[in-house]
């Protein structure tokens, strides 16, 4: 119960701290968001200049709230991750992107150790997945690679698979998070620059990474299955 409680107070923090961060933002750019709703391709040059003319305090904010979002289980860091490409390009976004997620999901681990009770997890239907796996690192990797997939079981099964091993336990989350820290942040660029075509691009190339890596966690299924049977 002592658990339970500690779990719903960081919830409740953990939003409220990502709400304030939010507001710190939005009073920031609140040029930019005005100058946006009133928008026409004259001043295109213009909103993008102003956008991207903030410091490094505006990025350390998003960094923290993707952070966050990640550690947190229930909370998603989709958005920011979209916002830090808006605000920082395809390249310093992906950064943002991929150096927050890297240190929210080893947050996440050590938050599942100390205050959830790990044994639940293994009913899972993810956990028994993930485990049956002939490569289970490359599961993990794919795992935490595919969006619809809760990254509190994919940690879990990390911790269970590479107990006291950080360098194992980093690896697969440093090479999964990859694909989607870039495509959200190419996803925001093309969200400024009001490009639809690079914006459907890269939601086409959303689905194909999640969709290519769900075939792969499932043809590692059945090479194990007819391992077993022969």
């Amino acid at each position: 119960m002592k658990r339970k409680i500690i779990r719903i107070l960081l919830f409740i923090l953990g939003g409220l701290l990502g709400l304030l961060l939010l507001y710190k933002l939005y009073l920031n750019y609140r040029p930019e968001i005005e100058l946006l709703l009133h928008f026409d391709h004259h001043n295109e040059q213009v909103l993008v200049n102003m956008v991207r003319s903030h410091g490094i305090e505006d990025l350390a904010f998003l960094f923290l709230l993707n952070a966050i979002c990640v550690a947190i289980p229930g909370l998603s860091n989709g958005i920011f991750c979209v916002l830090n490409g808006i605000l920082y390009g395809p390249a310093i976004g992906f950064l943002v992107n991929w150096i927050s997620d890297i240190l929210g999901q080893l947050i996440l681990m050590e938050l599942l150790q100390k205050l959830y009770d790990m044994k639940k997890m293994t009913s899972s239907k993810i956990f028994k997945f993930l485990t049956s796996l002939k490569y289970p690192m490359i599961g993990l990797t794919l795992g935490y690679l595919i969006p619809f997939i809760p990254s509190a079981t994919v940690s879990y099964v990390n911790i269970m698979i590479n107990k006291n091993n950080r360098k194992k336990q980093i690896f697969p989350i440093v090479i999964g998070v990859v694909p989607f820290a870039y495509l959200y942040a190419y996803g925001g660029d093309s969200i400024l620059h009001l490009d639809k075509r690079r914006l459907i691009e890269a939601v086409i190339w959303v689905v194909a990474v999640a969709l290519f890596a769900l075939a792969i966690l499932l043809a590692l299924k059945l090479i194990k299955r007819r391992t077993k049977k022969a």
